[in-house]
């Protein structure tokens, strides 16, 4: 019974992992590669207002979040950018779980209409959500 029991716990830690959607860097300037290995090259920047110019490597800095759809090789992490690239791969070991805001429930917001803003949705105060934003994640959900 004990041995169907461990099992069991281990099956449900395995499959919460797999399901993890947000991911925080460890690490500084941990490189996301275009595969899942490091044979595979650093990706370089797409451009624009918030990324990396075209030719600078895209790397994570300490304490950055990142998207997962559960995809795992090889002791990487398949991972997407909120704003600048999709599709990039991390080393598991640069990556730790984000845990749920208890505050906001992952939202990023509370229910209130968003002082700064009024409720139209200003992106320089709320990311045009027009709702206050959580005061315990700084609006991210996950922290």
């Amino acid at each position: 019974m004990e041995r169907f029991l461990l099992l069991i716990a281990v099956m449900f830690t395995a499959a919460s992992i797999s399901a993890q959607k947000y991911f925080i860097s460890t690490g500084n300037n941990v490189n996301v590669r275009t595969g899942p290995g490091k044979n595979y090259r650093v990706m370089t920047g797409p451009g624009g207002a918030k990324c990396p110019q075209e030719d600078m490597k895209i790397q994570l800095g300490k304490g950055e979040f990142v998207y997962n759809e559960g995809v795992r090789r090889n002791g990487f992490i398949k991972v997407s950018d909120f704003m600048c690239w999709k599709d990039g791969w991390v080393s598991a070991k640069f990556l730790k779980p984000a845990r749920k805001c208890p505050r906001c429930n992952g939202r990023g917001t509370t229910g209130r209409v968003c002082p700064g803003c009024h409720g139209e949705g200003y992106p320089t105060c709320c990311a045009y959500t027009g709702k206050e934003p959580c005061p315990k994640c700084g609006h991210l959900g996950y922290y």
